[in-house]
């Protein structure tokens, strides 16, 4: 990021940039705010900028937006889309987080299973994993298919087709069928899967340390973003791996729509000394200049304009014979398509603390997937209405 802030001063050699990076910048723009030193720029998250829009602590950028002339389908949706709090645009797309299903070649060809066929479909996955799953005769998880987590339900529930909240009515909504069916799917998975068994098996170390279980080819399939080639270069060079799109219901390209971007966002703070200044700067470097910030920072770029540019760069830094050079267009287009993210509402956090306890409750069969969900609409509602009644 502070490449492109260089190349900017050089552009504009009367405006200074200082940064502050801070890894609990929540706290500390909080703080910055209620001491009236707030920073004239900052990078936002979808979940607690609502809380700072409330407090009309964010600058309005409808107008500056208008006057670039930069419209909503110029950029990746969901990160545009989750700017907006109460019909005013508080914050513009900074990085995106594309998610795809890497698999191992290897392990493919290891059970009998056709390397060039990774699966497209959600019934496949999990019938790719039960050929691929090996347990000892003790039970436990020698190696592994798709390996799920609570941090993926959203996507897979949107994938389902549901959603999470009805914004026009109000309402809660993480009890909608689709939900209820993704979770109750995922939960008869991990009952073959045996969820304490799983649970040993996850202790082996994470994607981003040695000897974890992708590199090991102890595991067929990760879902993550094209920032994991480093750690998989690192620590897994002798792997042949392919990168694929997220496996829908029925595994059609129009399905994709239902794909959920994260990522971050950059936003104003409101009372700022140069606002002028912080807005020239916004605009260089996540707008004019987005590509250059996602491949020198490993973000994905948020305009669609700049997806080449993106890529091009990309392979530039990592080399083009790099075994994830040709898959980074599988990583834009999953751009291109995705539609979701997760609601913006000023209880984003406590409702994704929810989903994540009913998750591990379900899996362990103290819940059924509707009771659980049916619990998560009610305490997220009612923690929601008291937010907005102030």
């Amino acid at each position: 990021m502070t490449v492109v802030g260089e190349n900017f001063t050089k552009e504009n050699a009367d405006i200074t940039l200082e940064w502050n990076f801070d890894p609990d910048w929540v706290t500390k723009l909080t703080t910055l705010i209620a001491a009236q030193t707030q920073p004239d720029f900052t990078i936002m998250r979808p979940a607690p900028l609502a809380n700072f829009a409330a407090r009309n602590a964010l600058v309005a950028l409808d107008e500056q937006v208008q006057i670039a002339g930069v419209r909503r389908e110029d950029f990746v949706t969901p990160l545009w889309d989750a700017g907006f709090f109460n019909g005013k645009q508080y914050a513009l797309p900074g990085g995106a987080d594309f998610w795809c299903l890497y698999y191992s070649k290897d392990v493919y060809r290891e059970v009998g299973l056709d390397p060039e066929k990774p699966p497209t479909t959600f019934d496949e996955l999990i019938g790719h994993s039960k050929e691929i799953l090996q347990k000892d005769a003790a039970g436990d998880i020698q190696r592994i298919g798709y390996n799920p987590s609570a941090g993926w339900f959203v996507n897979w529930a949107y994938i389902f087709g549901g959603e999470f909240y009805d914004a026009g009515a109000g309402k809660i909504t993480a009890n909608h069928p689709a939900n209820v069916e993704a979770l109750a799917r995922l939960q008869a998975y991990v009952k073959e899967l045996d969820v304490n068994k799983l649970a040993a098996f996850n202790q082996r170390p994470g994607t981003f340390e040695a000897g974890n279980p992708f590199a090991t080819r102890q595991a067929a399939f990760i879902i993550d973003g094209f920032w994991t080639y480093e750690a998989l270069d690192q620590h897994a060079p002798d792997i042949d791996y392919a990168v694929t799109f997220w496996p829908t219901l029925k595994g059609t390209e129009a399905e994709r729509a239902n794909y959920m971007v994260g990522g971050w966002q950059v936003a104003l703070p409101a009372g700022a000394k140069y606002p002028e200044q912080a807005w020239k700067f916004l605009r260089y470097g996540f707008i004019d200049k987005s590509a250059e910030m996602g491949y020198s920072t490993l973000n994905g770029t948020c305009v669609k304009s700049q997806f080449q540019a993106w890529e091009d760069g990309l392979k530039a830094k990592m080399g083009a014979d790099n075994r994830m050079a040709n898959y980074l267009s599988k990583f834009t287009q999953t751009g291109g398509f995705a539609t979701k993210y997760f609601p913006l509402m000023p209880v984003q956090q406590f409702y994704l603390d929810e989903l994540n306890r009913i998750y591990d409750l379900v899996m362990r069969e103290e819940m059924t997937p509707q009771a659980g969900l049916d619990e998560v609409t009610k305490n997220v509602q009612a923690e929601l209405d008291k937010a907005l009644k102030g």
